[in-house]
């Protein structure tokens, strides 16, 4: 089986480009022909002091013709996820032979040998792993949240050194002080 896409603009200069939005749709179209047929799949990634990022989806039946559609959707979610939300270890529920061709390709040799070195050792200090479940045992998510900003205390600068114009702002204890707005003039 193949998923075949027809975009009404294809680019000129790489007109083998297929963005990932059109392929997934498409992809889920399927999936939902496949009505009860279809195998649930939550992607887990675990992350530092034991929180969890949980992802559902559903796949195209464990049929040999599927096999590398399913591969391809749900490898372009982990790595996705990964740089998304970071973990050390993927736990795939609900399909052994998805979570076996992740640790292939996320393996220190695998095509993503990088992601693997720099997710494990690199950022949380372990191996990287990925394993397999059943659906039903598969970790529930775990966030924590952590209440960013809302410092109005002291003196704070902020700069924005944007393309066309550059903008300062000073506040002192949550007080507005000052604004400096340049355009930078374009010269022909």
């Amino acid at each position: 089986m193949s998923i075949n896409v027809t975009m009404k603009l294809a680019p000129e200069l790489d007109p083998g480009f297929l963005p990932a939005a059109l392929w997934n749709r498409e992809y889920r179209k399927l999936v939902a022909a496949a009505g009860d047929k279809a195998v649930r799949l939550a992607v887990c990634l675990e992350r530092a002091n034991g929180t969890v990022s949980r992802f559902d989806t559903a796949i195209l039946p464990e049929e040999e013709s599927n096999d590398a559609l399913n591969l391809r959707y749900v490898e372009r979610i982990v790595k996705f996820l990964l740089w998304a939300r970071g973990g050390w270890k993927v736990t795939i529920g609900g399909s052994a032979k998805i979570a076996a061709g992740l640790a292939r390709l996320y393996s220190a040799d695998g095509e993503r040998a990088f992601d693997h070195k720099v997710m494990g050792r690199t950022i949380y200090d372990r191996d990287f792993t990925v394993e397999s479940c059943a659906y039903d045992a598969a970790p529930a998510g775990k966030e924590i949240s952590v209440k960013l900003g809302g410092h109005f205390d002291g003196c704070r600068i902020g700069f924005d050194l944007g393309g066309s114009d550059r903008k300062c702002a000073a506040v002192k204890d949550g007080a507005h002080l000052s604004l400096m707005n340049r355009s930078r003039a374009r010269k022909a």
